[in-house]
């Protein structure tokens, strides 16, 4: 075990490998093994640090240094091909987050209701920032003001992200004036349905379970807040894990805000539930939301 694992479990953390190539990577922790809210990143130079996402920061709690470090040169040629793989990713992102762009210029705003979302039910209401191209529902991923990548909806359901674009951290926004509420969920159809059930509330679509935390973390929304979460209860029936409402639970712990989840129906997002309910679930579904929401202090400005 090296110097900086055994650091790192002093401190608490439970990585189940150390890699040493600068990358931020997540692992469990003793106070909650179950989950893996710890992060560390060890550089190829022998630097590094550690930190922990529920203390409401991303600031690292530790740092390291290889005491040998300073008495050993550093492979040149190594250096240079971590620095060339690392300008290349770079030059790839950039690539293709302009010809996600491009491809976003030239789709059309939607005319009709597109059939994807006919099919789950769901209404035009928050569509008003989708596009349309070639038959394919097109849904801008937001980082700030920027765009970094989209997401195509084939009308049977089959999604795509643009190849080789950036998806962390970014989100599709659907805000409305005088939000008392905000709801972060993971895909399109959950959102609508969100948005549609719960008049007052403005609705984060993260995309997937993965990205909820980056998410949260980056927009940091204040006020009554909610995580709503997919019940993947056929993967609890299986593996006795639900990575829907645990990673929901894991970005909501980042700020304190709360976790709801569809309970009581076969489908395992809200999207499902309000489907299966029909349209006298949406006022359950504007419930269950509203009582599990949390009031999140707006974070200071440094």
């Amino acid at each position: 075990m090296s110097s900086f694992e055994q650091a790192l479990r002093l401190a608490g953390l439970m990585p189940s490998s150390v890699v040493p190539d600068g990358k931020i990577r997540r692992c469990r922790t003793e106070a909650k093994p179950t989950k893996r809210n710890g992060w560390y990143v060890l550089h190829p130079d022998g630097r590094g640090s550690w930190g922990d996402w529920t203390t409401g920061s991303g600031e690292a709690l530790g740092h390291w240094k290889d005491e040998t470090a300073s008495t050993r040169e550093v492979d040149p040629a190594v250096q240079a091909r971590l620095a060339a793989q690392r300008d290349a990713e770079r030059s790839r992102r950039i690539d293709a987050m302009r010809s996600a762009r491009r491809f976003w210029d030239q789709a059309k705003p939607l005319a009709r209701l597109h059939p994807y979302i006919g099919r789950k039910g769901l209404a035009a209401l928050g569509c008003a920032g989708l596009r349309e191209h070639d038959g394919h529902l097109v849904v801008p991923v937001w980082h700030g003001d920027k765009l970094i990548s989209i997401q195509t909806i084939h009308p049977d359901g089959t999604k795509r992200f643009w190849p080789g674009a950036p998806v962390k951290a970014g989100a599709f926004v659907m805000d409305r004036p005088g939000a008392a509420l905000t709801c972060v969920c993971e895909g399109l159809a959950t959102g609508l349905a969100i948005y549609q059930c719960v008049r007052h509330a403005r609705v984060i679509v993260a995309f997937d379970a993965g990205n909820l935390a980056p998410v949260v973390d980056r927009i940091r929304p204040s006020g009554s807040v909610v995580v709503v979460a997919d019940n993947d209860h056929g993967t609890q029936a299986r593996r006795g894990v639900n990575p829907g409402i645990e990673k929901a639970t894991n970005a909501a712990e980042l700020i304190g805000a709360g976790v709801a989840w569809p309970e009581g129906v076969e489908g395992t997002d809200i999207a499902d539930m309000l489907k299966e309910l029909g349209p006298q679930g949406a006022k359950r579904i504007e419930r269950l939301i509203l009582a599990k929401a949390k009031y999140v202090m707006r974070a200071p400005v440094s």
